[in-house]
């Protein structure tokens, strides 16, 4: 079984660490230099092309060469780690910088209204194209949220009537036959 893709970064990073004569140390950040850093995708490349970490198969015919998983995905990966795994980033709980900030990113509509807004200078014009993509948004979200249901017989008849749905007939088998 392969392990995980932020295990299959630790331990290459931590492999390159010692390698160097240094150690990964709890509560500070990890910093890598040029080479270390280099050293680090290439190993990740190739757990990930021997399949000893782990990659979705469509990611595995998207990059089916260890020089394209080296190019186009590795840095990337790696990068992500360095800033997310606790163990390598000084302890510090990941934050989004920007959240929300990619909501709609495959809506072509949304996608020409913010290049629209970053073409104005008239701030009344600003205003009413944010609005706009504002709409947009909420439009995509309400969408996303229609495709969800829920089998309100799994919920706790008592938590759907405090939130005032009506509770679920449930049956005993008896009652049933």
């Amino acid at each position: 079984m392969s392990m995980s893709q932020k295990e299959g970064v630790y331990s290459a990073v931590k492999s390159v660490i010692e390698d160097a004569g240094r150690q990964i140390v709890d509560g500070e950040k990890t910093k890598l230099s040029t080479e270390e850093s280099k050293a680090v995708m290439e190993i990740v490349a190739n757990g990930l092309h021997e399949g000893e970490i782990s990659l979705s198969d469509k990611a595995r015919a998207k990059y089916d060469t260890v020089d394209k998983l080296r190019k186009d995905y590795v840095p990337g990966l790696v990068s992500n780690w360095l800033r997310k795994d606790l163990r390598l980033n000084g302890g510090e709980r990941y934050e989004t910088k920007n959240p929300g900030s990619r909501a709609g990113a495959g809506d072509e509509q949304l996608k020409n209204l913010k290049l629209l807004k970053s073409t104005m200078t008239d701030d009344e014009q600003i205003a009413k194209v944010q609005e706009a993509i504002d709409n947009r948004i909420k439009e995509l979200q309400e969408e996303k949220a229609k495709k969800i249901e829920v089998d309100m017989s799994k919920i706790p008849a008592d938590l759907l009537e405090r939130l005032g749905y009506d509770a679920p007939i449930v049956r005993t088998k008896n009652e049933s036959e």
